[in-house]
């Protein structure tokens, strides 16, 4: 009888955890499908519960941005488009004044849903949305500056219309798209991207030094868009 009221509980709890599974992977196609968008609605409506309806109007332009360029041809259409919209709706504040720390990669959830990010957080949010508007990933870097005007590390993104071709430079500073050899301003240092890493030497000469993912903040941020549905 002891044996029996032991087992009893056991059998109920494995049934009650078969039908959660059941559950759960009868409702896996439709989160899928989801996710599968450049936005997804859960994310913006995670972006209400948690951070308030001006958080989620701005997710819903995000979302309304990327389906208006779904159809776009021209790159340089969808760099304009993709520049203006984050340089727009994400207000600069620094890291220590945001999160209390000195250096943190925000996602483009986390820069919209607080309406706020540094530079850094303005190259995450471009990078991805182009990625996701099918612009290759082998022509997009971050870049790491120095901005010479203000004598302090910065990052922009940059864009390689072919290989080797001088960079168009996508910036928060200087909002106009403009190729490299006119940002007298900027100093390049180094450059990245999921497919390497590289030393800027001059006259636009880069030296490959390995692999991203030495860099600890872009695999901790690689994971963190991945558990939110943003894959970069």
């Amino acid at each position: 009888m002891k044996k029996l009221l032991l087992l009893e509980p056991f059998r109920y709890r494995v049934m009650r955890w078969l039908l959660a599974v059941g559950l759960m992977l009868s409702m896996m196609p439709i989160l899928v499908a989801d996710m599968n968008e450049p936005v997804p609605q859960q994310l913006i409506n995670k972006a209400r519960d948690e951070y308030g309806r001006k958080a989620m109007f701005r997710m819903e332009r995000w979302h309304d941005l990327m389906k208006d360029l779904e159809s776009e041809k021209d790159e340089l259409d969808k760099l304009e488009e993709v520049n203006d919209f984050f340089n727009d709706e994400i207000r600069f504040v620094t890291d220590l004044q945001h999160w209390r720390v000195i250096d943190y990669w925000a996602t483009p959830y986390e820069s919209l849903g607080t309406n706020g990010g540094d530079c850094e957080d303005y190259v995450i949010a471009k990078f991805y949305s182009l990625l996701r508007l099918g612009v290759s990933p082998s022509k997009l870097r971050f870049n790491y500056v120095k901005a010479l005007d203000y004598n302090q590390a910065h990052m922009v993104l940059t864009y390689y219309p072919t290989p080797g071709a001088i960079p168009l430079v996508l910036d928060n500073i200087n909002t106009s798209i403009r190729p490299a050899n006119e940002r007298r301003d900027l100093k390049p240092v180094y450059s990245f991207n999921a497919m390497g890493m590289w030393l800027d030497k001059a006259k636009g000469q880069a030296v490959n030094i390995g692999s991203a993912n030495q860099l600890d903040r872009w695999t901790d941020l690689r994971v963190r868009m991945a558990r939110i549905g943003l894959d970069i």
